[in-house]
């Protein structure tokens, strides 16, 4: 479970093994401009964690949006059984309102420290709520810091993980409250 810095909001999760990989579920509560949001979200991993699909429910008072990601044959992405441009051969997914993404791409890149690797996601920007493709790069500092960078935006952070990679703090973001 995190507590949300940037607004007032917690988000709790839970990651499960399944015969087909990894289930990913949660669900996040903050205030957005003074109104309340809720989010459920599942995401798909196979056992590698590479993403293969997501479904989002977003609540913003009382207006509901169902959203459905997928991974398709040809390795490209459709939201709601729309082509994404850019984005063709991303195994990573990144909701841009939850650490627990991050989590999935610290466990899928297995880094050693010293080692970095870029990749560009499937990104939920959580501002205009469409999908996007984002240029990403993780470095492995130490055993238990990532410095995460965007690479278009050039934002960085320094996300500090526990022993499974699960993200514990995410600085002016999250901060892990329970295990």
């Amino acid at each position: 479970m995190w507590r949300r810095i940037d607004v007032e909001g917690f988000e709790a999760c839970a990651i499960n093994e399944t015969e087909s990989g990894i289930l990913i579920s949660g669900a996040a509560l903050y205030s957005e401009r003074g109104r309340p949001v809720r989010l459920e979200y599942t995401i798909n991993c196979d056992g590698n964690w590479e993403s293969s699909a997501a479904t989002i429910d977003r609540w913003v008072g009382a207006d509901l949006k169902e959203i459905e990601l997928k991974r398709l044959d040809d390795g490209g992405w459709a939201v709601n059984g729309r082509d994404i441009n850019g984005v063709a051969a991303s195994f990573d997914i990144d909701l841009g309102f939850t650490p627990v993404t991050n989590t999935i791409a610290i466990n899928r890149l297995n880094l050693g420290i010293g080692e970095s690797s870029g990749f560009t996601a499937v990104w939920l920007d959580d501002q205009t709520w469409t999908f996007k493709p984002l240029k990403q790069r993780y470095a492995r500092l130490s055993e238990t810091i990532y410095r995460y960078v965007s690479v278009e935006s050039g934002y960085e952070a320094d996300l500090t993980v526990d022993e499974f990679g699960f993200v514990r703090t995410y600085p002016d973001l999250w901060d892990a409250v329970m295990d």
